[in-house]
């Protein structure tokens, strides 16, 4: 009897210390656990039948002429391109360069271009190689001048449009007696330089500084003058006027 009272005993204290070591551990936690475990779960709203408004686009603005003429906030440029010059700086490139087939190539295209309604002159590039190398072959030096080398070529200019002398560039040059210095071995292999080659173009296509009857060119007097070049290696160049200026009115 005594040992089933003990045993009761014991249960009985053992159920009642189970809330009390509860609490206990409880107490232990910190304050936010407590407020945690303590505060009740929010509550999830119901879904709702009302479809959720559409969003709200809005439209891009109308491009306006400001906007289009600028590109990557550049402004945006029409760029025209002269193809009678482009076509030729090409021949000029191809008489730099010794080619006469891409020269004459090129002069092809240009008059294409002239036909067609572009501006400019017509050159033909066999003029313009062959000045430029006459040119080069007496006023080629680097030392020399524009000037001297525009004088020189336009000496060959003004025979070709005098009655004095043949009518075409390559009888001018090669007439008996006049210009010696192409009938040299120098001569038929030479290329011309750029600044003879630019300076050919820009006489063939009607740039002038003398005047027509200027047609001599030597180291001596042939006639009036004109217009004179020193040159400490060279020594004195003469332009001079023909001696029938009636025939240049």
């Amino acid at each position: 009897m005594m040992k089933k009272q003990k045993l009761l005993l014991i249960a009985l204290c053992a159920l009642l210390s189970l809330p009390l070591h509860g609490y206990a551990e409880l107490s232990r936690l910190p304050p936010v656990m407590h407020e945690r475990q303590l505060r009740p779960a929010p509550e999830t709203p119901a879904p709702s039948d009302t479809p959720a408004p559409a969003p709200t686009v809005t439209p891009a603005p109308e491009p306006t002429p400001e906007a289009d003429s600028v590109v990557l906030g550049c402004p945006a440029y029409t760029v025209e391109i002269d193809m009678a010059e482009y076509y030729l700086t090409e021949m000029e490139e191809a008489a730099v360069s010794g080619s006469v087939s891409a020269g004459h190539a090129a002069e092809a295209a240009r008059e294409a271009v002239l036909a067609s309604g572009g501006a400019g002159e017509p050159v033909a590039f066999d003029d313009l190689y062959l000045l430029a190398r006459v040119i080069d072959a007496m006023a080629g030096s680097d030392w020399l001048t524009e000037d001297f080398r525009m004088a020189v070529g336009e000496v060959v200019l003004n025979r070709v449009a005098s009655p004095e002398f043949p009518n075409t560039l390559r009888e001018v040059v090669y007439q008996r007696g006049q210009y010696t210095v192409v009938n040299t071995a120098r001569f038929s292999a030479l290329v011309p330089r750029r600044e003879c080659v630019e300076v050919a173009a820009r006489l063939l296509q009607g740039e002038r500084r003398m005047v027509p009857a200027v047609v001599y060119q030597a180291d001596y007097l042939q006639g009036e003058l004109f217009t004179m070049y020193p040159d400490r290696r060279l020594g004195n160049t003469y332009f001079c006027l023909s001696r029938r200026l009636e025939l240049y009115d």
